[in-house]
């Protein structure tokens, strides 16, 4: 176990904004992890846990006394049969589709551009398109998930149904597990075209997306399209006093980015607006990233 004193959270979040861990704690091992966990749980009756860091707003203006970080704890990559498979939550999503890809399976090429741990992408029912009209979920490829209950200690395995997957959403945004890992069954896929898949969603990426600037990735996962293109044109025109320096992304307007320096305070200010004129014109809004207060 690494435990790391007064720990700066910022440096964990792809978005880069974030108050101190009083303590930090890197379980090594899946153990290690469940017993720190429970032992935060039955203390505070909550359990902060970063694993990727991705989709993650966390105030800078506060400390948070305990945090888990999922970097190292599950790293189990397992072929249970063909096309089936069983991996850890601490993997990121690249290396498990390499692994996959190499074996000749696959079906989820383009979340290659995603900062985020396998556990990370479960919780989240990760996917790509709308939800109107989705390519698809990790939700698809899901037969059970290993997770900690939090209130019992005990590791229990979720069939799909109990996870109830939903747009951008889990059982597991409740608090009441951490995820462990999960059994997946793949498709059979052609490493040529798979390789094709993951090379056009980069370009997607490259093209669309802020990178190289502190980012969650999508901020909302429900909202009215030309109504948040529109409130990002009106900021970037300085109809709205703003000063600060998280900014509307120039070719997408569900990303807001750290441009550098950017606070809690500079973030929220941009989603509470959204939040009320999506509220005045009588539209739905509902944040994506997971915002620690």
């Amino acid at each position: 176990m690494i435990v790391l004193n007064n720990e700066p959270l910022g440096k964990r979040t792809t978005f880069h904004i974030g108050g101190p861990a009083g303590k930090l704690y890197i379980p090594e091992t899946e153990a290690e992890l469940t017993k720190k966990a429970k032992e935060i749980y039955d203390r505070d009756h909550k359990v902060y846990v970063i694993s990727g860091g991705s989709n993650l707003l966390i105030n800078d203006k506060r400390e948070f006394p305990e945090v888990i970080v999922m970097s190292k704890a599950c790293k189990e990559m397992t072929q249970l049969k063909d096309g089936t498979f069983y991996f850890g939550a601490s993997n990121r999503i690249q290396k498990v589709i390499s692994f996959v890809n190499k074996l000749g399976y696959g079906g989820f090429e383009e979340l290659i551009g995603l900062p985020a741990l396998f556990g990370g992408i479960i919780y989240m029912n990760a996917g790509i398109g709308r939800e109107s009209a989705p390519l698809f979920t990790i939700s698809e490829f899901i037969d059970s998930v290993k997770a900690l209950e939090l209130e019992t200690g005990k590791i229990v395995t979720l069939s799909a149904e109990e996870c109830a997957f939903g747009h951008r959403t889990s059982v597991f945004k409740n608090n009441k597990y951490i995820i462990l890992g999960a059994q997946i069954t793949c498709r059979e896929v052609d490493r040529g075209d798979a390789a094709a898949r993951i090379q056009k969603r980069r370009e997607h990426c490259k093209k669309n997306f802020e990178y190289g600037k502190g980012c969650f990735g999508s901020c909302f996962m429900r909202f009215c399209g030309p109504l948040l293109r529109t409130i990002s044109t009106l900021y970037k025109k300085r109809i709205f006093k703003y000063s600060g320096k998280v900014k509307f992304a120039s070719n997408n307007a569900n990303w807001i980015y750290n441009e550098g320096g950017g606070t809690f305070d500079d973030a929220m200010k941009l989603i509470r607006q959204c939040k009320r004129l999506h509220k005045m014109t009588f539209q739905k809004l509902e944040c994506e990233v997971i915002i620690w207060e």
